[in-house]
């Protein structure tokens, strides 16, 4: 008897709480389903599952060996799912969301891209700085900036994010001088909401960190917002690097206290579970970390 096909059943049974309901899930008869469960315990010579009249429980052991069934099972799907990739392809609606600011400067090339190479798939596109419920929303995947809390969600790091101080130099000119990271509690400093911590920056040398506290001339929840306003001298300021790569290069912004670590971000790839990643998910995640990962474009 299969030993994956038991393992399923028994599995089925502890979720769905019943042999009768494992079986409606499963498309298999009930006694099917008692039949590979009973194999998997004659085979291990422990009892798995405490049956009632009223319900079904696992006991210590038969908990434990669930959990690992879980593991073995989804390394399985993976397994599957990977081959299949390499002659499927992928159809339908992709759901989306990703941070506003980044996407308008960099992803929307990438996008047209991944649309040229898989014709069959459509994009909702949600743009938002927030961090959505990506499964009471029904996303399939998020692009998020940011540190990530601990969550259930998989979490898949595309590339670091990082910050730089600038200013433009009509600024620099006429303000005060700008040596090292307590300084700037003379400066005009514009503020980025979206981004931690808001009005306390953090700097770091020589594995010594620095935190100051600035007064923001401006606050604004936009990094193309904040880019602008430095570039036309309303402060000083802490951007991704993304949004303000060219002005750099170009000279109308300078990096300031560049002998300091600023805070780094990282850029994520996030979605509820690898074992329900469909054929134009884990290909769409797969593009963006190629595109991105290698050679970003800043």
């Amino acid at each position: 008897m299969d030993k994956i096909l038991c393992m399923t059943a028994f599995v089925q049974v502890v979720e769905t709480g019943g042999f009768s309901s494992a079986g409606r899930k499963l498309g298999i008869s009930t006694t099917l389903i008692s039949r590979y469960v009973a194999k998997l315990e004659d085979d291990l010579d422990v009892l798995l599952l405490q049956r009632t009249t009223r319900k079904v429980t696992t006991t210590e052991i038969g908990y434990a060996y669930y959990q690992r069934c879980l593991l073995l099972l989804e390394d399985m799907n993976e397994l599957e799912s990977m081959v299949k990739l390499t002659h499927v392809n992928p159809t339908g609606k992709l759901l989306l969301s990703a941070p506003t600011s980044f996407s308008e400067i960099h992803l929307m090339s990438v996008l047209s891209d991944f649309l040229q190479q898989y014709p069959e798939v459509t994009l909702d596109l949600r743009l938002t700085d927030r961090f959505i419920d990506i499964v009471e929303e029904g996303l399939d995947v998020a692009l998020r900036i940011g540190d990530l809390p601990d969550s259930s969600l998989i979490a898949r790091k595309i590339l670091p994010i990082t910050l730089v101080a600038c200013a433009a130099d009509g600024y620099l000119n006429s303000a005060p001088a700008l040596q090292e990271p307590k300084d700037l509690v003379n400066h005009r400093c514009i503020i980025d909401s979206n981004f931690e911590p808001g009005g306390r920056w953090l700097f770091k040398k020589d594995k010594q960190e620095i935190e100051v506290g600035v007064k923001g001339a401006i606050n604004v929840n936009s990094v193309r917002a904040v880019r602008k306003l430095l570039v036309n001298g309303a402060g000083v300021g802490i951007c991704p690097l993304f949004a303000v790569a060219d002005d750099i290069k170009n000279g109308s912004l300078t990096r300031v206290l560049d002998s300091y670590q600023t805070k780094e971000l990282g850029l994520y790839a996030v979605y509820s579970h690898r074992r329900h990643l469909s054929a134009k998910v884990r290909l769409f995640i797969d593009f963006i970390v190629e595109r991105f990962s290698k050679n970003p474009p800043w």
